[in-house]
This record gives structure tokens, sequence and C-alpha cells, in this order.
């Protein structure tokens, strides 16, 4: 099944262990000065132990909450540019959106993201940002679908979490835009068995949000 694929990957001399301790080795005076990772959740990193236990976690830094997505400030900017530019590309013709009206309506939809819990500015995606901003530029108005459905939350992750003791609740709470969602501390790394098997109180399930990229 999906957990044997899985374990075959990390465990024993398998794919992704094998990959990261060729990288662990370069990094070890082997041709690798510095390495930067992406992409590797906090379950793969806990099921790898020795495989590539040299790592930094530097997701939550203060100073690296930017780096990943765009500041208010830059999407301002973007949309005076937009709309000094005109609907056609040219100041001929004005726009028939309104620069103001445009950054509360991505502020809505697109802001949020705050990586570090002492980050004092949260962040747009950018992803969705530059699709928001394609569709002034080549139709001169909003997007008829404002989620990227490429980006569209895996119903997957969701559904697994809906599923467990009060999991239903969390979903609630944390879709309800009160900022409700509270926990002592973020758990930053717990294996596959842990997922399956460990207690899945609000803490670990918060967590699972966080990295599933629904919480931030």
């Amino acid at each position: 099944g999906s957990q044997d694929r899985y374990e075959a990957l990390l465990y024993g001399e398998g794919l992704l262990k094998t990959v990261f301790k060729a990288v662990k080795a370069g990094a070890g005076g082997l041709g690798l000065d510095r390495v930067f990772i992406t992409g590797v959740s906090p379950v793969v990193l806990s099921d790898m132990t020795s495989g590539y236990n040299v790592g930094k976690n530097i997701y939550l830094e203060p100073e690296l909450n930017a780096l990943c997505g765009f500041t208010e400030a830059e999407v301002g900017t973007v949309l005076g540019h937009l709309s000094a530019e005109g609907a056609d590309g040219t100041a001929a013709e004005p726009t028939a959106w309104n620069p103001a009206a445009a950054l509360q309506t991505m502020r809505t939809f697109y802001n949020g993201y705050r990586f570090s819990e002492d980050a004092t500015e949260s962040v747009y995606n950018p992803t969705l940002s530059l699709y928001f901003l394609d569709a002034l530029r080549r139709h001169g108005r909003y997007p008829r679908r404002m989620l990227d459905e490429n980006l569209a939350m895996d119903r997957n992750k969701l559904i697994y979490i809906a599923r467990l003791p009060h999991g239903e609740d969390l979903l609630i709470e944390a879709l309800s835009g009160d900022d409700r969602v509270v926990i002592p501390e973020l758990v930053q790394r717990f294996g596959v068995a842990d997922v399956l098997a460990a207690v899945k109180d609000q803490p670990f399930m918060a967590s699972l949000l966080y990295f599933f990229g629904i919480l931030t």
C-alpha cells in the first residue's frame, strides 16, 4: 500500500534516503560547499533519521518570513504601475478598476501568510498574486475565479483532519477568519508513525495544517 511505498523510499537503502546520504557526504568535503533544500516536509525529515541529520530548519526564522511571498508594499507598487499603464498597456485608456480597491480585494483573498510567529508583517501568496495581476494586465479586470485551481487545497488532507476527533471543529475555527486557532507551540518534527498512531490533539492537528499550507 501507500505506507509500504513510503517506507521503501525512506528506510534501509531507499531511493530518497540514498539521495540525501549522497548530499550529506558531498557537503562533508566532497565538493558541496552549501546546501539549500526546499519542499521537504517535517514528516520526511523526521523519518529520514541518519540519512540527513545535519540540516538546519530555517522556515520559522523571522528575517526569512517574506522570502517566499510578496509584501503589501510590493503588491501595491505593481498595482500602481498597472493602473498607470492603462487597460491596454498605455496611459491613453484608463483602467476600469481602482488600485486601492484591487489591493483590498487581494488582501482579502491572498494575504495572511506568516511563517514565523515573531514576524510583524504577513505576506501575499506569490502564485495567486501573479494570477490576479496577470488578469488585470491582460483583461483589465479581476479574474472570474479568485483562486487559481492549480493551487487548490488537496481535499484528502482536509478529509484526513476532519475525520480525526475534534478535527472538524478545528477546521471550522481555522476557516472562520477570527484567528482563533491558538496552540502553545508548533510541532516541528513528526514521523509517519506519529501521523498514523499518535494522539491527535489540537497542537498536533494545527501543526499539520500549518505544514499543509492551510494555517500560517
